[in-house]
């Protein structure tokens, strides 16, 4: 519990304020400076304005289509990051602001935020020494989205220049939404795809430990889009390279999609259209036609809470 007295609490408040707003104009300053260089890569959906989870999964389903007018399959391997926002790398992260381009004052700003950080926890009459607090940017900050972002963009710089400097030819294309990335492979032999994907996944993880990022081999998976009925399924074994034997599943989860391998969203519509139902039912307790809330109101919570849940995954 933190002991604030009453004399203190009302400047902590206005700093705190204050704060928030200084982080919101330099992340704002930041969001510009990174389009308007394009340093950000264009498959880096995560951590920057304009950019959602929709538009994710809807240039996923696009390049899975466009692979089945080539008649190839698209397989893909979606890793996750360990702790990731703790374990971005200052020294790195100050590397990859001085390449954007920033006044060596900016990058010496950024330095000294997140160093020589720390916090006391008091209670009572008791109070604690001073404990280092230099993790990362805070989840849950301000700048937390773009700098994560700053990050990750050199990241994959690093594994497209590794794809290009290697002798032979690995068509392999990547998708990143902050801590979770997609390797991508369209052949048309499940053999050659899985050989991309196994090398692509070897060269992102050695990337992300000289970054200070270990992939989570345990949530690694795997998954084949196909239209062709009865297409074999195989599994891949990345053993090699520190991860499991991946055995597929008929359903995808992914970024709160549920992806076939047709992409038919049948299960898709189902869950949410159970979710919505439930949602609904709960919403009952609120009142009835004689007393509680009045039909406009209704209306209203209808649409706020209903709706998009139906509507989430549409335009795929």
């Amino acid at each position: 519990m933190l002991h604030i007295t009453p004399s203190s609490f009302r400047p902590i408040v206005l700093l705190n304020t204050t704060g928030k707003l200084v982080k919101k104009v330099v992340s704002n300053r930041l969001q510009f400076h990174m389009t308007a260089n394009n340093f950000l890569d264009p498959n880096q959906l995560g951590g920057v304005r304009q950019r959602s989870t929709t538009n994710a999964g809807v240039y996923l389903t696009y390049i899975i289509r466009a692979g089945w007018l080539r008649r190839c399959h698209t397989s893909i391997i979606a890793f996750d990051i360990v702790q990731f926002f703790p374990s971005l790398n200052h020294k790195f992260l100050s590397i990859c602001l001085k390449k954007v381009g920033l006044n060596t004052n900016i990058v010496g700003f950024f330095n000294s935020y997140h160093s020589n950080r720390s916090t006391i926890y008091t209670w009572n009459n008791f109070s604690s020494p001073a404990f280092n607090t230099n993790v990362s940017v805070g989840q849950g900050s301000a700048l937390f989205p773009i700098l994560s972002a700053i990050y990750l963009a050199s990241v994959i710089k690093i594994f497209k220049k590794r794809l290009k400097n290697l002798k032979e030819n690995i068509p392999t294309d990547i998708l990143s939404f902050i801590d979770d990335g997609l390797l991508i492979s369209q052949e048309k032999s499940y053999s050659l795809s899985s050989f991309f994907l196994l090398c692509s996944y070897n060269i992102m993880s050695k990337i992300l430990i000289d970054a200070s990022l270990i992939m989570e081999h345990s949530k690694t998976k795997l998954f084949h889009f196909t239209r062709a009925h009865h297409s074999p399924n195989p599994s891949i074994n990345l053993s090699l390279v520190g991860g499991p034997v991946i055995s597929l599943k008929p359903i995808w989860q992914y970024l709160g999609f549920y992806f076939d391998r047709r992409l038919n969203f049948n299960y898709h519509t189902h869950f949410y259209a159970t979710k919505c139902l439930s949602t609904l039912s709960a919403m009952k307790i609120l009142g009835n036609s004689s007393r509680g809330l009045l039909p406009i109101q209704k209306q209203l919570l209808y649409r706020t809470c209903i709706l998009p849940i139906a509507l989430y995954g549409f335009q795929l």
